[in-house]
């Protein structure tokens, strides 16, 4: 969001949408990949830092999902064992 000075963003709720699709056929796709797809069918192209701002303010800035253990069930009996060996 650009507050103080009044330039429009590259990318509004349209482009948003739009980069949204292209995530969506593509998950493992690059940032640099993601933005030279959004640029080919676009008259303004944007760089991979606006891209980069509009994923993460569309949500896919995190990359694990959030609720997930932070010690997996293989890592928690092998500290078990190694506690129980260890007393």
């Amino acid at each position: 969001m650009r507050q103080s000075c009044g330039r429009k963003c590259l990318v509004d709720a349209r482009g948003q949408r739009r980069m949204g699709r292209l995530i969506q056929a593509d998950r493992r796709a690059t940032l640099t990949e993601v933005t030279t797809r959004y640029n080919r069918g676009m008259q303004q192209s944007i760089c991979g830092a606006t891209t980069r701002t509009t994923l993460r303010r569309m949500g896919y800035n995190s990359r694990r999902p959030h609720r997930v253990p932070l010690i997996s069930t293989t890592n928690r009996k092998k500290r078990l064992q190694f506690a129980r060996a260890h007393q």
